[in-house]
This record gives structure tokens, sequence and C-alpha cells, in this order.
């Protein structure tokens, strides 16, 4: 449907430029080239593991946190990080009674949900103590700031560390109002024997918080946020804490090896409960107090299963990554769903989209159109080099209701995102020259 409507709306446009004098740069919105960008890259398969820093942060990918292709082959991710002293055109503030510490982080690739928990931790050397510092990342569906419970503490990096099943738009605060002065912070830690070479993942999976209406800070709540020990040299060294609001709080409790190439993840069966009454101290940067984290353990009578917490998305079907990538998302309502359309253009008449999708070096391997969900489309170089010239990815609205997009361009590593609303037209993204 969508090429006879094109086809259709082709002799549309030729009809009127013959008429007007309409010309493609009359429907192109071309913005300032966002040049080489402040980021970094790396790659990591299923059955490897990584880490990426950069600017202060730190990404660190386990192994089997990337998932695996269809017909079980490993699959692979580019993964990046790019920073920013403000935030993109159009986001708003933190909530009120929050400030901002340090630099925004856009990871990726967003809109991509991992078979496992990616660790991000937070620069934040110029405060004295973790108290009261809370990550946040930008919901483009709320179009709102939400928290992001903190699950791991560099005590000697002074890093604030979360794990997030699907990467986005950060930034660390600290809360600086008493309007909130009852919602502080409880800790609790699983006190379990830890089998050797093992990593342990908590998900809540069920919470009662004693000020129920904290719940409006978090992205749908705390429902299915995780938490994973920390990790020393690819395995967990430590037991594994969660830092949530004080109230009764559930567990599914999940354990997986880090030492396999394929690992398999296994979920006790039953959920573990503790319930947390006093807020949590910081001493200095320790983490350690004699009232801080409440101890809790499994109940008696479980199994451990082989599978997924049930409340953990399934996995996105890895794409192409090369060394030239762009790719698009944005998120479709049931009731405000669009169809973008990616472009890629390059020398000798270039022109890769949903109409021509592979050349002799390059392959749109995503054309998302208006299925409800996290949308994403992809271009990659599928040689080790491409033609030399002039590059220029664009952004093209077809159909539906306007949408706030990002598209991630990596070049030979070098990582821009471009963030925007668009609801007709097109916008170039990114142009760059391969010499």
């Amino acid at each position: 449907m969508k090429r006879y409507y094109y086809l259709f709306l082709t002799a549309v446009i030729l009809v009127t430029a013959s008429l007007s004098g309409c010309s493609e740069d009359d429907i192109v919105q071309t913005p300032n080239d966002p040049g080489s960008g402040t980021g970094t890259s790396m790659t990591v398969t299923s059955s490897t593991s990584g880490t990426l820093e950069f600017d202060g942060f730190r990404m660190e990918v386990h192994t089997g946190d990337v998932p695996k292709l269809s017909n079980g082959d490993p699959g692979s991710v580019t993964f990046s990080m790019n920073s920013s002293s403000s935030p993109e055109n159009g986001i708003p503030s933190v909530p009120s009674g929050y400030s901002v510490i340090g630099k925004y982080l856009k990871a990726g690739p967003e809109a991509f949900n991992f078979a496992g928990p990616i660790r991000v931790f937070f620069p934040a050397e110029s405060q004295s103590t973790p108290q009261d510092l809370t990550v946040m990342q930008y919901s483009p569906e709320l179009q709102q700031w939400k928290i992001i419970p903190n699950s791991a503490i560099d005590t000697a990096g002074k890093k604030i560390g979360v794990d997030v099943l699907k990467l986005g738009y950060y930034v660390l605060t600290k809360k600086v109002s008493a309007f909130d002065s009852d919602f502080r912070a409880g800790g609790c830690v699983l006190d379990i024997p830890m089998e050797p070479f093992t990593k342990y993942i908590l998900t809540c999976s069920s919470v009662s918080p004693e000020k129920p209406e904290i719940l409006n800070l978090y992205d749908g709540g705390l429902v299915g946020k995780t938490f994973v020990g920390p990790i020393f040299l690819g395995c967990q060294q430590g037991l594994t804490k969660a830092i949530v609001p004080q109230g009764s709080i559930s567990f599914f409790v999940s354990k997986i090896s880090c030492v396999d190439a394929n690992p398999q993840i296994f979920t006790y069966t039953i959920p573990a409960t503790v319930t947390i009454a006093e807020p949590l101290n910081f001493i200095g940067w320790s983490t350690y107090d004699a009232v801080t984290y409440v101890p809790f353990t499994i109940p008696a009578g479980g199994t451990w299963a082989a599978g997924r917490p049930s409340n953990w998305p399934p996995p996105t079907q890895p794409f192409g990554t090369g060394i030239v990538q762009a790719t698009l998302t944005w998120n479709n309502g049931s009731s405000n769903a669009a169809d973008l359309d990616l472009h890629l253009y390059g020398p000798n008449n270039l022109h890769i989209s949903w109409q021509n999708t592979s050349s002799a070096n390059f392959r749109l391997d995503r054309d998302w159109q208006s299925t409800p969900g996290d949308a994403i489309e992809n271009i990659f170089s599928t040689t080790t080099t491409v033609p030399s010239g002039d590059y220029r990815v664009n952004v093209a609205f077809f159909s539906g209701f306007a949408k706030s997009f990002n598209c991630r361009v990596i070049v030979n590593g070098n990582v821009t995102n471009f963030s925007s609303n668009l609801g007709g037209g097109s916008v170039d993204v990114r142009t760059f020259n391969i010499p």
C-alpha cells in the first residue's frame, strides 16, 4: 500500500512542481551540520563483553546482553555514548526540586531491548557523597524526565550506576528541595550463598511503597527495573544491592554464568520480598553502613528455572552494523502512529531507502511503518570500505502523526545523534565525506 501511495504522491509532486516551480530544497529543511560530534562507540556480540568510556561516563556490556539472531547465531550491536553540556532542543527541564549534576548523556542504540541489563555509570566526583544523587531518563512517550533507580556505586571513581534493559537519554541530578524529604530511598541486599563465576540480577516484580505517590516519579513505576551485582573483570564480586523507595518490595531473582560464551539465564520461581523501613544513609562515598542495606534471601520451596523474568520485554532482533551506520528511532502509540523513512544519499547517484534497499556497499534492513511500539529503521555498510565522496543522511515524514525522533549516525567509529520533531517534509541529520 505504501508503494502505491508513493507513486501517487510522486505524480502529485511532479505536477505541482511544474505549476509552481517547487524544488527539493522547498520541502527539505536542512539544519546546521552536526559536525563530528562528541562521542564514541564499540561493537559487542552475544558471546563477548565490552566496556566503553567517554567524558567520565562508563558503559558495561556483559556476555549475553546482546540478543542472538533468529537462527541462534550471535548477534552484533554497536553501542555509543555522546555527551553535551546542555539538553537537546525541545527537551524540558528536570522536575522542580532537582538540579542537574554534570553533562547529559545519549546512550545508544535507542529503542532496543537487550537480553540482559546494560550498566551505565555517571561521573559525580564533584559531590562529597552519593546521598540524594539520582539518575533521570527522558521518556519520549511522556515527554518528561523520570527517575531510574540507582543500582551501583563506584566508590573509588565516584560514579553512580544504573542497570537498564533499554538505553536512552540521561542526566545525573541531585535532590535539592525538601518537599519530598519523606521520599528518601532505602537500600536492600540479596544475601544468599553465591555460586562461583555467577552474576545475580534482581528485577522488581511488585512494590508497595510507604508513599505511593513516589511511583509517579518513575517511568512506569518500579516494576521491571533491574539491579545487578558489582562486576569486576567480567564477573560479579560482592552481593547484589538495590536502592529503592522505603516500603515492601518483591524481586524476581535471576542468575547467569559470567564465563560461558553462550550463557543461560535462570530465574527463581518464587519472588523474594523485603521490607525497607529506614532511609539510605551514606558516609561520604562509602556504601556500607550498619543500618543502610536490609538483607533478604530467597524463600524456600522454589526452584531455578531456565528463562528470563516474566516482566522483561522481548529482546530486539539485532540489526546490521558497519563502518557506516545510520539508525532512526521513534515511538508509535496505538492511536498516534507515524511512518518515518530513513534515506542515505551518496556518490554515483547512491540512494538507499525503502524504495531501493540495497546496493553494492549498503543495505536497509529495517523499514518500520505504522506498527505500534519502538520503531527502528537502519542502514549500514556491508563492505569494509565504501566509495569515496560526499554522503547525506535524511529523515523523511511519510504519513501519520508528527513525531519526535532520534537518528544516530556512526562513521568509522565517530558518533553523532540528531533529535527533532517531524510532521511533514524531511530533514538532513548529517552530512559527511569519505576520503
